[in-house]
């Protein structure tokens, strides 16, 4: 099951709106085949599974199958997987987690044993976008930023370059590639300038990444911005229709059915448009207004080395008037030094869950 789990860890980001499933064959103790689901429309993790069996000369009559999500049992782009384990002779199916998308698999597997729950917290943490999706009706959001030692994203003027390190850039760079979007306001649009790509398999940035998404009733993206550059990543900007006469090179990329300054709404649009998991990026005005709607389920900060004494804060209004009316957050593994910060990945502690989200 570790096996699975690893291999459906890396198609986040690829699958949406189907869920990143790994599925490993066993036979006598022997792994006989594997697979994972690589993009939607393609062939699910249990199928890949199969027919990688079937080139090593493997039957798979007889094996087991290990896989992270319980196989899917109606037809869709894809046969449903239930038959097709059923028609290959396996005779055990161990899932990690059940499918809330899905009827009790178990009922469409005859003459197979089943069991759920091997490396069923891994696999919540890997399926969690989805499951957020299927459950919410909205993305698994995760808040981004890169700050100072004393909680600054921006020097007094404006200045934030670099507050992290370029090893920290690179990590957040290769960390894109897990999000279906990739969210940010349009005053950082328009002060940065930023491409907002992912780095690709082959260490180059991807114009087949996540979809950038920008936010602003009237967003300074002007020509030549990077954003807008050719054979980039899809990029779609929700604003107010009027902008659309104002700046017609917008045209192709806006959307005004989302109000842009709710973030329930756009949250909702997001899971509406497949998105599993979101990156919101910032800036401040962002972080305050997702972050009191309690939508921020982990948080990912790159802290530097560097204390300015002030400066722009990472979150601007929306303030809680007490600490109890915050949300808490729990690390999901454990701080990583590297070259020159320390990065953080948190998760909203259940427990303690902010009673502001409408989610």
């Amino acid at each position: 099951m570790r096996r699975a789990l690893r291999l459906a860890s890396l198609g986040l980001g690829a699958t949406a709106p189907n869920p990143s499933v790994g599925c490993v064959l066993v036979r006598a103790g022997r792994l006989i085949g594997e697979g994972r689901h690589r993009r939607c429309g393609a062939e699910h993790a249990e199928v890949a599974a199969l027919q990688d069996a079937r080139r090593r000369g493997a039957d798979p009559r007889g094996a087991t199958a290990y896989v992270t999500l319980a196989p899917c049992t109606r037809p869709g782009r894809q046969p449903p997987c239930a038959a097709v384990l059923v028609a290959a002779g396996v005779a055990r199916v161990v899932a990690a987690i059940a499918d809330p998308h899905q009827e009790d698999a178990g009922r469409f597997l005859p003459g197979i044993n089943y069991a759920v729950g091997c490396g069923a917290d891994v696999a919540r943490q890997i399926h969690g976008g989805f499951l957020t999706r299927i459950h919410h009706g909205r993305p698994r959001i995760t808040g981004k930023w890169a700050m100072t030692l004393d909680g600054c994203l921006a020097a007094v003027g404006g200045d934030s370059k670099w507050i992290s390190t370029p090893a920290a850039l690179a990590l957040a760079r290769r960390r894109r590639r897990a999000f279906d979007a990739i969210v940010v306001g349009s005053g950082t649009a328009a002060a940065d300038d930023p491409q907002l790509l992912a780095v690709g398999a082959r260490g180059h940035l991807d114009g087949a990444g996540p979809r950038r998404v920008v936010l602003g009733r009237d967003p300074r993206i002007n020509e030549p911005a990077k954003l807008l550059a050719p054979a980039a990543a899809p990029l779609l900007v929700a604003a107010d229709a009027a902008v659309l006469r104002a700046r017609p090179w917008l045209g192709p990329h806006l959307i005004d059915q989302v109000d842009s300054h709710d973030p329930q709404a756009v949250a909702a649009w997001l899971g509406r448009l497949g998105c599993n998991d979101v990156l919101v990026e910032g800036g401040a005005q962002i972080h305050a207004a997702w972050l009191a709607a309690g939508l921020y389920d982990r948080l990912e900060i790159y802290l530097g080395t560097v204390a300015l004494g002030g400066g722009l804060a990472v979150a601007i209004g929306g303030a809680c008037a007490r600490i109890a009316e915050g949300g808490a957050f729990v690390h999901e593994e454990a701080p990583r030094l590297i070259a020159g910060g320390v990065v953080l990945r948190l998760g909203r502690a259940a427990a303690t869950a902010s009673p502001r989200s409408a989610s």
